[in-house]
């Protein structure tokens, strides 16, 4: 692996355990992305995500973000219909440490 390659390797594990609270990550390894999809159709407004997971001092719990509660652009869902994976398409929030910020 590169130099380039193990700083992004290495970042992506810092924001791992920023997000869960001090719980490092278990491991973690480079992974082929899909390549950006030529065409995608909209399935609709995306109002709230929801996630399982562990964060230090929480335990295992389940997280709902409802999109658009500070007044942002909420995204849009949708789908790659030559490999029929979801994206998550637009919006005003961002992912940050400390979660999914509006």
């Amino acid at each position: 692996m590169n130099g380039a390659a193990a700083n992004r390797l290495e970042k992506a594990e810092d924001f791992y355990q920023a997000f869960h609270w001090g719980h490092p990550a278990k491991s973690s390894r480079r992974v082929k992305v899909p390549k950006t999809p030529r065409t995608l159709v909209d399935l609709g407004r995306l109002d709230a995500v929801e996630y399982s997971t562990s964060k230090k001092g929480d335990g295992p719990s389940t997280y709902r973000h409802k999109f658009g509660e500070e007044g942002g652009r909420r995204p849009r869902l949708a789908v790659d219909v030559e490999s029929q994976r979801l994206h998550v398409v637009g919006g005003d929030y961002t992912v940050e440490p400390r979660g999914i910020v509006d």
